[in-house]
């Protein structure tokens, strides 16, 4: 290898999460602060590696007493010294360290569109998460306020608060860890702010949908409705929670994840596409009031329900009136 050569702390497989250049030997690797090299991870030792060049003029890693090793990646193997070749790459505790020369070809540029002034993302602004969380709440309150037809339920009420703040904070502090694990960082912010956006969402959207069936009086298409609105929205939340977990590029991502959605809206319809679904004597009640104001297709009277059933009904008394 050439005398200056280039040390990678990885990412996963391949994306660089920091590159470091190394000019003089020997060169040690470690924890602590005295290595030229330090890394952030509890599982590498204060002295970890020293990189040392030979008589000869070949670059030899070499672990210098380890408590957990130093591990060749392909074929794996632990290893105690190692000449160095362009590509090579070792495993030290959870970090991946890939070393190249300053001669190794990259990647051709790519054409991006027009340049912009750069923007804080709306996830990330300070009070993002407290004013998506509180609107959360209160569509909670309102929710179970129009959905109780009895005396105040106190109880109700308060679990309505408890609820959504205690399952936004454990959801994106899943999230979190997640984008520690892979990015480094927690994001908590953005994923508060967009785990409330969709506690938001499951409160409103069907609250939302059920107004628009009932406005337009779409009657079977309620159903179909609802699964749509449902799956967007969850794609939407997802989406975003994953911007900040991985480095897939958006439209690669999205279209995975639409797929996963369409597949997954499939399964859960199956037996009314094969037309297998069982047969529930429960009508689906909707527990919301609307006024008949908010209708704009006129709903269907009973009368014309009665008319077009006339003909089952002859049937049904003809089987009747067989003997058994």
């Amino acid at each position: 290898m050439d005398e200056v050569i280039f040390l990678e702390v990885l990412e996963g497989d391949d994306v660089v999460a920091s590159r470091h250049r190394l000019e003089r030997f020997p060169a040690t690797v470690g924890r602590g602060y005295t290595n030229d090299v330090i890394l952030d991870d509890p599982k590498v030792s204060a002295s970890h590696l020293c990189i040392e060049r030979t008589e000869e003029g070949a670059l030899v890693l070499r672990d210098v007493g380890s408590h957990n090793g130093t591990f060749r990646v392909e074929p794996w193997a632990r290893l105690a010294e190692l000449v160095l070749t362009n590509d090579t790459r070792v495993a030290v505790g959870d970090t991946i360290l890939r070393f190249r020369s300053r001669n190794h070809p990259v990647e051709d540029t790519r054409i991006s569109a027009a340049p912009v002034a750069p923007r804080n993302h709306l996830f990330e602004r300070p009070f993002a998460f407290p004013a998506m969380l509180a609107a959360a709440v209160v569509v909670a309150l309102l929710d179970e306020y129009l959905t109780n037809f009895q005396k105040t339920n106190w109880g109700a009420l308060a679990l309505a608060v408890v609820l959504p703040v205690t399952a936004a904070f454990i959801w994106s502090g899943l999230w979190s860890l997640a984008s520690k694990v892979t990015r480094r960082h927690f994001h908590f912010g953005a994923h508060g702010t967009i785990g409330s956006l969709g506690l938001l969402g499951v409160i409103a959207v069907p609250m939302l949908l059920n107004l628009v069936a009932y406005s337009l009086a779409l009657g079977a298409w309620t159903r179909w409705l609802f699964l749509a609105g449902t799956l967007g929205w969850v794609g939407f939340v997802l989406f975003h929670h994953l911007r900040y977990v991985t480095r897939a590029d958006p439209r690669r991502l999205g279209l995975m994840l639409g797929g996963v959605l369409v597949c997954l809206g499939a399964l859960t319809q199956a037996d009314s596409l094969l037309d297998e679904e069982e047969f529930s004597s429960a009508l689906p009640v909707d527990r919301t009031l609307l006024p008949p104001a908010f209708r704009v297709v006129p709903a269907r009277s009973m009368d014309s329900f009665f008319e077009d059933t006339r003909e089952l009904q002859t049937e049904v008394d003809a089987l009747a009136k067989e003997k058994p």
